[in-house]
């Protein structure tokens, strides 16, 4: 796949996690608004309100982590590595992503197979009887797209243009 291909490829991908990720959290804020009118106008809230959004955070969490990994906006502590000249700085990043793309990877490896037996069992949660694997399962899903964001980074040259960016 060729390098400009590959952007407009990600770029619709993570566009759309981040729709999602969005659609998750307006879907928190409305139970979350449910509930309150629920408990304190009709005195009856929803049982399952607290744990639904709870699992719709922890998705919204691993659904935006590709985009956030494939527009290199995550967290880091990168003030000595702006000061460094750029070639130097291009070692550091690469290497933060070589760290974190075998440290996601160990992770899916990990929980893979606990997903797979919350399937097995059908383990499901307490109030909302929601199957355990959904949210469970958006740990692995979401590190795998970061690990496929990452490689998509360094391959596109979208990681080399970003240690080539003036520091901010």
């Amino acid at each position: 796949m060729q390098p400009n291909t590959m952007h407009r490829v990600c770029d619709a991908a993570t566009r759309a996690l981040k729709i999602i990720a969005a659609l998750m959290l307006v879907a928190i804020v409305a139970i979350n608004a449910t509930n309150v009118a629920g408990r304190y106008i009709f005195s009856a809230p929803f049982a399952w309100g607290e744990e639904v959004m709870l699992y719709l955070m922890i998705g919204a969490i691993f659904v935006g982590a590709p985009a956030v990994t494939w527009d290199g906006t995550n967290i880091r502590m990168d003030i000595l590595a702006r000061a460094v000249p750029q070639r130097v700085r291009r070692f550091l990043e690469g290497l933060a992503d070589l760290v974190s793309l075998f440290v996601a990877a160990l992770l899916v490896y990990a929980s893979v197979p606990i997903v797979l037996q919350l399937i097995e069992f059908d383990q499901r949660s307490h109030a909302a009887e929601i199957p355990m694997a959904l949210p469970q399962g958006a740990l692995p899903l979401g590190l795998a797209l970061s690990v496929l964001a990452l490689i998509a980074r360094e391959l596109s040259g979208k990681a080399a243009q970003h240690a080539a960016s003036p520091p901010q």
